[in-house]
């Protein structure tokens, strides 16, 4: 492996971090910083339309920029925010710093996924992107438990300065590992323009804003859906549950790249929505038959599955046009967040208007919608002949 794809990746597994790192310690947050649960979720909601908003912005601002420069200061202000982060008072200040480490965040996951492409191999493109995509899936599956054990011992406050003392050194290897280069395709505002004027790549788009819709549609909401649907109930069979499904999920970026790099851009952002359709329909149906190993079992391909699509659409972006394809990522940044708002936010109205029940076959709606945009965008950007796999990988 190379080692700066993996310094990448860890760049972007610190990102992941300050951004799942609350989800298991809003109680005593709350609580310390005498506020009520809701208003401790809303650091997280907040974190999400920040992170839309600061992503395709900043590429914009940091256009031409030497990646490895930009990387390191982004990495060291990320820092300082965490630390702001543990020293905050109240929960203004707190708000304040997670808004920053949002925009932070946004700039590391975004340039740590184009400088990934520039540095591999063109056929190994989406493995690339895949594995950048894996730091953020690994921070979920090992900063979440360790966020609450962290919590428990010392208190919320030290996650924060954890982080802080994590990107530091990251930094300085970043300085010495990475070469100094700008991106070969600036995110430029013609790139952005002529993304957005693009309806074969906003289809794209859509698909990510969709399937992550459906996904969080009932992910947002999984722990109820086990006590309330799936009958598992007791606290212990709850955390195993969700600790192999996120475990699942680790290797799901890096199979959607190379499923990309397998079998072409264009087929992946077909083949993908269409697995995690399917793997999301099995949820309720297997449910229904009532062995919990089977139940299990299409958990953790739906995980697995769901961190498929941001390398395959990326690629696919990168690969139907390299002249703005960095604004496409960047946008892409964005369209990711967008759909886990869209799905928190459909979650929850379907819960109060038709039951929890209901959340995976909403969530199967939006991901077919999701595949119908994909061959929306196909047929928009239609060849006169599909080139084969291995042909399209090396030119694509």
């Amino acid at each position: 492996m190379d080692l700066r794809l993996l310094l990448l990746t860890l760049c972007t597994f610190a990102a992941g971090l300050a951004e799942a790192i609350l989800t298991g310690v809003l109680p005593s947050l709350a609580a310390d910083l005498d506020v009520s649960l809701s208003l401790a979720g809303q650091l997280t909601s907040l974190y999400s339309l920040s992170f839309a908003v600061a992503a395709p912005l900043l590429g914009w601002l940091t256009r031409g920029a030497d990646c490895r420069h930009l990387l390191v200061v982004t990495l060291v202000v990320s820092a300082a925010f965490n630390a702001g982060a543990a020293l905050s008072p109240g929960y203004v200040p707190l708000l304040l710093m997670r808004i920053g480490m949002a925009a932070c965040s946004g700039l590391l996951i975004m340039q740590s996924s184009l400088l990934a492409v520039e540095l591999a191999p063109k056929a190994q493109r989406g493995r690339a992107i895949g594995l950048i995509f894996m730091g953020i899936s690994g921070a979920l599956v090992f900063g979440v438990p360790a966020g609450v054990l962290v919590d428990e011992w010392f208190g919320w406050r030290w996650i924060f300065a954890a982080i802080a003392l994590y990107s530091l050194p990251l930094a300085a290897l970043l300085r010495f590992a990475l070469p100094r280069r700008a991106l070969d395709s600036a995110a430029d505002g013609a790139a952005y323009r002529r993304q957005l004027r693009d309806p074969a790549l906003n289809l794209a788009q859509l698909v990510s804003i969709l399937l992550l819709g459906g996904h969080f549609t009932l992910f947002a909401y999984i722990t109820p859906w086990f006590e309330q649907v799936a009958g598992i109930t007791d606290s212990q069979s709850i955390a195993l549950t969700l600790l192999l499904i996120g475990a699942a999920a680790i290797g799901g970026g890096y199979l959607g790249g190379w499923l990309s790099d397998r079998i072409g851009h264009r087929r992946a952002l077909v083949v993908v929505p269409v697995l995690f359709a399917a793997s999301m329909l099995a949820i309720p149906l297997t449910r229904a038959v009532g062995q919990r190993w089977l139940l299990l079992c299409a958990l953790m391909v739906w995980s697995t599955v769901s961190w498929m699509i941001s390398p395959a659409v990326q690629n696919y972006l990168l690969g139907s046009d390299p002249d703005s394809g960095s604004a496409g990522v960047a946008l892409n940044t964005s369209a990711m967040h967008l759909g886990v708002v869209l799905g928190a936010a459909l979650g929850g109205a379907v819960i109060s208007l038709a039951g929890i029940d209901w959340t995976p076959w909403v969530g199967i709606a939006l991901v077919a919608l999701s595949v119908l945009c994909a061959t929306g965008s196909l047929w928009l950007r239609r060849e006169p002949a599909d080139s084969p796999p291995g042909l399209e990988a090396a030119h694509g």
